[in-house]
């Protein structure tokens, strides 16, 4: 098997992948959310040098130099595409998940649209048996209701037995209008059952669409990390070859220029986030920073919180203290960013992050962090007891600090009370991945530059380094609850 083969069949599968990626979220699948979020473009990769190639190279030292460089390239452009089939992968099962949510919506609209229409027939069904039985009534005595053959005797108080007639007739006239009403109201509610029954079986065949979507996404993304993998260790052989140092020394340095990337990809990231604060804040210098909550409609416009107390701005978050967007005021409680990459995170699980807006979003870390080592699960929900996915984690973690979070990432994101930009990230905040309004995937930040996540199905819920992460759509800005 020639190795340039194994180069393009790693380079097309993970560009395949990607593509799939754009199929992810089709119209409807989720609520709330627009269109699918764009495919992540995949880099293409140059074939692999031939060992002839490589044996050339080692005739001269700038021969070597230009194999060197082309084959670092190669492990450059072979990285991104592993980010980017992972965020492929990472869609599918988003949109899975999502449709789930759509599914036992309409599942629940379904069954009780079925049940108001089952009540409604109930109704029909007694109203019509009292018009019946007037009916006969009216049929057995020639048009008039026992009830009235005393008032037509002709035994006197003559405007007492009309007005006890016109009564009668106006019972009756009600009678009819209640089985009308009520046959108008079985049959609405009849074809407002059958409607939403098939909305319900619409979401259902969706629902499984995107379940075939996610596990040919996931199957793909695994097959192409074991090519890369392969097409890995060949290079790192080539690169030891080339350079006469050893595979050991090679794979630490490709391992090294990789983190290297995703470091300078996350503090881009960072630095647009915190550009823009700045810009912002000083168009509008009388707009409350960022981090503030919002004010009440006729406070002024300034970036305290409702309670003014001093004690209320959070202390910084674990790194060196960096402001980055200017405060206004003194007791504003913007958060200094948190250095990217941190110098020394804490050991997974024993962050020390600072209090959020609140005080229980720290229940919300214990909890999520309790759930590590548990497995993905988009399956039946993803919201739990078996497993979670993604929103479903994030979701189940905050109610346990008693604040109830909608189920799906774009939602979660949308409906926070608060965004910063993701320089001011404290532990507790949500930060997301994708395009606005559209996110695939959510994470609860905890501070150090780590994330605790429901990351996929293979990883399960894990404490992952945002460094890693940077290069998939990450969101610039982070929500806050």
């Amino acid at each position: 098997m020639g190795l340039t083969g194994s180069g393009r069949k790693a380079a097309v599968l993970c560009t395949a992948v990607v593509l799939l990626g754009s199929l992810a979220l089709p119209a409807g699948a989720a609520p709330l959310t627009g269109a699918a979020v764009p495919a992540l473009s995949v880099p293409a990769s140059p074939e692999i040098p031939s060992p002839e190639e490589i044996a050339a190279a080692k005739a001269s030292e700038s021969a070597t130099a230009d194999q060197v460089t082309r084959i670092d390239r190669i492990l450059a452009d072979a990285a991104s595409a592993q980010e980017a089939s992972f965020a492929a992968a990472m869609q599918a099962n988003n949109a899975y998940g999502d449709a789930l949510v759509t599914l036992g919506i309409r599942r629940d609209a379904a069954a009780l649209a079925s049940a108001k229409a089952v009540s409604a027939q109930a109704e029909q069904a007694k109203t019509r048996k009292q018009v019946g039985q007037l009916a006969g009534d009216l049929y057995r005595n020639g048009g008039l209701n026992p009830a009235l053959s005393t008032f037509v005797s002709g035994n006197g108080e003559v405007l007492k037995q009309a007005a006890t007639l016109e009564a009668i007739s106006a019972s009756r006239s009600r009678a009819f209008e209640a089985a009308d009403n009520a046959a108008s109201a079985a049959q609405s509610l009849t074809a407002a059952a059958e409607d939403a029954n098939r909305a319900a079986d619409d979401a259902a065949r969706s629902a499984e669409d995107r379940k075939v979507e996610a596990e040919r996404a996931n199957a793909a993304q695994a097959k192409a990390v074991s090519e890369a993998k392969a097409q890995r260790t060949v290079l790192v052989d080539q690169l030891a070859s080339l350079k006469n140092t050893t595979v050991a020394l090679e794979s630490a340095r490709v391992d090294a220029l990789d983190h290297q990337r995703a470091q300078e990809r996350l503090a881009a990231v960072t630095a647009a986030a915190a550009s823009q604060a700045a810009a912002q804040a000083e168009a509008a210098p009388n707009s409350p920073a960022p981090g503030a909550p919002a004010p009440a409609p006729d406070a002024p416009a300034a970036p305290t919180p409702a309670n003014p107390a001093p004690a209320n701005p959070a202390p910084p978050a674990p790194g060196p203290p960096a402001p980055v967007v200017p405060a206004p005021a003194e007791p504003a409680p913007v958060v200094p960013a948190p250095a990217v990459p941190a110098p020394a995170p804490a050991p997974v699980p024993a962050p020390s992050p600072a209090p959020s807006p609140g005080g229980s979003n720290q229940t919300a870390i214990s909890v999520a962090l309790g759930k590590v080592g548990s497995p993905y699960f988009y399956k039946y929900g993803g919201s739990g007891p078996l497993g979670f996915d993604c929103s479903g984690l994030v979701q189940n973690a905050f109610a346990a600090a008693g604040k109830y979070l909608p189920r799906t990432a774009a939602q979660q994101y949308a409906q926070a009370p608060v965004h910063v930009p993701l320089s001011q990230a404290q532990p507790g905040d949500l930060l997301v991945w994708g395009s606005a309004p559209d996110f695939y995937h959510v994470a609860i930040y905890l501070g150090g530059g780590r994330v605790v996540q429901a990351l996929s199905p293979d990883d399960g819920i894990t404490v992952t380094d945002l460094t890693w992460m940077a290069g998939m759509q990450l969101h610039p800005t982070v929500a806050r609850y």
